[in-house]
Formats: structure tokens, sequence, C-alpha cells
């Protein structure tokens, strides 16, 4: 039975050794080993960024609430640091720049909403709205509503005939009454 199991340990060890020899597995586990050490730098990398980033956005979140209390103090009067005091002007100025922006856009867009509801055509079968160059309803079907044609324009100097919106004559170039 020694002779047996002597024999097992000598086959066992050739296979070891021959796998060593090789650098079988001590160089797969080498490598493993190297992999994981990367895996844990990047690891370690990644978790110091996202921890930076935390800290400057806490940092941007505090140095805006100090100049929202900056800007409330000038406001108030009581604003007792005179170098802070053209910055707090500034931003006051540009908050009405801003206000101002936002009334005019607010403008704009109620002009473009009433122009788009004079453009806008709604089917008169499902009742919803059809594009402006569509012919059928793209909802039902049903066919669009189709606007009065145009009466024919001419120019009263020269009698070319006009299109639709023109203000001068393409012929002659007089001023078109509208």
């Amino acid at each position: 039975m020694s002779d047996i199991l002597g024999s097992f340990r000598r086959r066992a060890q050739d296979l070891i050794d021959s796998i060593n020899s090789a650098g079988g597995l001590r160089s797969t586990v080498e490598g493993l080993r190297k992999q994981m050490a990367e895996s844990d730098r990047r690891r370690a990398i990644h978790k110091a960024r996202s921890d930076l980033k935390q800290l400057d956005a806490q940092i941007n979140e505090m140095i805006t609430a100090v100049g929202v209390q900056a800007v409330g103090l000038h406001r108030t009067g009581r604003m007792t640091a005179p170098e802070l005091m053209p910055l707090c002007e500034h931003i006051i100025e540009l908050e009405s720049a801003v206000a101002q922006q936002r009334e005019e856009l607010a403008r704009l867009e109620a002009t473009q909403d009433q122009s788009a509801e004079g453009e806008a055509r709604n089917c008169a079968q499902c009742g919803r709205p059809i594009p402006p160059n569509g012919t059928f309803c793209p909802y039902c079907g049903a066919p669009a509503p189709q606007p009065p044609p145009e009466e024919p324009r001419f120019c009263a100097n020269c009698g070319a005939s006009l299109r639709s919106g023109a203000r001068f004559c393409p012929r002659c170039g007089e001023s078109v009454a509208e």
C-alpha cells in the first residue's frame, strides 16, 4: 500500500512541478493578484473622484448661500463689507436684466401662441388638430377643411400678378397697398 501511496505522491509532485515549471499556476495566480490590485486601485480612484465631486458641490452650495445672504444684507442696507457692495450691486443688476429678459420671452411666446392659433386647423369630425399642410386628419382620416382661396391680386401701376403677402411689385417695384 505504501508503494501505491508513494507512486501517487510522485505523480502528483510531477504534475505540480510540470505546472510550476511552465509558469502555469504561479503565473496565473500572480496575474490574478495584479488584476485584483489594479481593480482595487481603479475603485479607489473612482471613489476619490466621486468624493471630490461631492465636496465641490457642497462648496458651491455654500458659496451660493453666502452670496444670497450678502445680497440680502445689501438690499436691506445692512451690508458692512464695502468690498462686497459692488458685487452685490452687480448681482442685483443681473437679476433685473433676467427679469426683463423673462418678460420679453413671455411676450414673444404669447405672440407665437397667438400666431399659431391663427394657423391651426381642427378636424370637423373629431376636433383634433390637423398639421398646417395636411389634407386629411391624421386621427380619423376625414378631409381637412380647406381655407377659402385667395383672390388674385394685381399691381395698380403695371398690372403684374402679385404673390400673397407681397409688399412691392416684382415687375415695376411700386409699393403695393394691402
